[in-house]
C-alpha cells in the first residue's frame, strides 16, 4: 500500500537482507531498518517490530534462511534456532506454519547450499501471502456490497489487520481497501485496542494514508455504536482458527463478537488459510500469550495507571465459532462447519 505517495510492503528482502518498517515507532516516526540474522527475526517478532500472524509468518519464513546460513553442518545449532523462531511468539499459528514450511523444504533439497532453497520457499511464501490477502479483499468486497444499500456502509475493526500486519492488502482491511478501489463510500469505526493502541496508530495512520474516511474510538464504544445503528458490519483478524471456527484475536475481540450479535450485525474473521490450526479442535488449546505488565503501567515511560499495583496483560481472547457469521479466506467465504473440508496451501 501507500505512504506520502510511495508504495510500501511492511517486509520485502533485498540484496541478501530482510528489511521492515519499524513498527513500535509509527505512527510518530516512518523507519525502514535491517534484519540480518535470524536473532534480529526474533527479536523484532518478540518486540512487535513486525506483527500481525501473517506478516511474522514470512518474517519468520526468512528467519530459516538465516539459520541455515549461519549454522553450517551444525544441525544442533540449526535445531536450536528453529525452536527459537517457532516460539518468539506463542498463539499465532503462521509463524510454526511458515517456519516448518521453509525448514522441511531446504531440509528435503538435494543442493548443496540448502539456505538458497530455504530463500526460494520464503520468497514463494512472500508472495503468495500478498496474493492471498488481494484475494480475501475481493471476496470481502462482495459482502460489503451487498450491505450497500443507503448508500455507504459502516465497518467496525478491531486491533490492526492491514497492510502492515500481512505484507501487503491486510486481512480485515482488505475489503475496506477493495471497496474504496471500486468506488464504494466506506466508513471505518477504528478501534484504539489498548494497550499497545495498535487501532489508534496503525489502522488509523494506513487509513489516513489511503485516504479513506475513519474515526478512531474507545474500545468500549463499540456496542453504543451498534446499539445507535452506525455499524453495518464487523470484520477482524485473527491469529489462529480452531478447527470448530473458535477464534484467537486480539484481546477484547469477544466483546465485540457478543455486542456484534446482540445487536443482529454480522461478524466476519478475515484471515489466509494459513490461520486456521487444522491441528486442533477447539479454541480451548489455543495458547494464550502473556505478556509483560509494563504494557499496560507506561506509554512511553510514562505512567497510565497506579504504577504499584500489579496487572495483568493478555494478548489474545477467543471469539467462539457460534458467533462469528464466516470467515473470508482466499478461497472463498465459509462458515464454521465448512472450516474441515479446507486445506493449507
Amino acid at each position: 500500500m501507500k505512504y506520502n505517495g510511495k508504495k510500501y510492503t511492511s517486509l520485502w528482502f533485498e540484496n541478501g537482507i530482510a528489511k521492515i518498517i519499524d513498527q513500535t515507532l509509527l505512527p510518530e516516526e516512518f523507519k525502514i531498518i535491517d534484519l540480518r540474522s535470524s536473532d534480529d527475526i526474533i527479536d523484532a517478532i518478540k518486540s512487535m517490530k513486525v506483527r500481525g500472524a501473517p506478516l511474522i509468518g514470512v518474517a519468520g519464513a526468512y528467519g530459516v534462511y538465516y539459520a541455515f546460513k549461519e549454522s553450517g553442518d551444525d544441525h544442533q545449532r540449526l535445531n536450536n534456532k528453529i525452536t527459537a523462531l517457532k516460539n518468539a511468539r506463542p498463539t499465532a499459528v503462521n509463524l510454526q506454519f511458515a517456519v516448518d514450511l521453509v525448514y522441511e523444504h531446504a531440509l528435503n533439497s538435494n543442493t548443496e547450499d540448502p539456505s538458497e532453497d530455504a530463500l526460494f520457499k520464503a520468497d514463494e511464501l512472500y508472495k503468495s501471502e500478498i496474493k492471498a490477502c488481494k484475494r480475501i479483499g475481493e471476496y470481502g468486497y462482495t459482502i460489503l456490497r451487498e450491505l450497500n444499500n443507503n448508500g455507504s456502509v459502516n465497518v467496525l475493526t478491531h486491533c490492526n489487520a492491514g497492510w502492515l500486519a500481512t505484507v501487503d492488502h491486510g486481512t480485515a482491511s482488505a475489503p475496506v481497501f477493495e471497496a474504496v478501489s471500486r468506488g464504494m463510500d466506506i466508513h471505518v469505526w477504528v478501534d484504539e485496542t489498548r494497550p499497545r493502541n495498535q487501532g489508534g496508530k496503525l489502522t488509523a495512520w494506513e487509513y489516513y494514508h489511503e485516504k479513506i474516511s475513519h474515526i478512531v474510538v474507545t474500545d468500549n464504544a463499540g456496542g453504543l455504536l451498534m446499539q445507535n445503528g452506525d455499524v453495518d458490519i464487523v470484520i477482524t483478524g485473527a491469529d489462529r482458527i480452531a478447527l470448530n471456527g473458535d477464534t484467537a484475536n486480539k484481546i477484547g475481540t469477544y466483546l465485540k463478537a457478543l455486542a456484534a450479535y446482540d445487536n443482529n450485525i454480522p461478524f466476519y474473521i478475515a484471515a489466509p488459510i494459513s490461520t486456521i490450526d487444522f491441528g486442533i479442535l477447539s479454541g480451548k488449546e489455543i495458547p494464550i500469550e502473556i505478556r509483560s505488565e509494563d504494557e499496560i503501567k507506561f506509554e512511553k515511560g510514562v505512567p497510565l495507571t497506579h504504577t504499584p499495583s500489579p496487572a495483568l496483560n493478555h494478548g489474545f481472547d477467543i471469539t467462539p465459532a457460534r458467533l462469528i457469521t464466516g470467515f473470508i479466506t482466499e478461497k472463498g467465504i465459509f462458515t464454521a462447519e465448512q472450516l474441515k473440508g479446507l486445506k493449507k496451501i
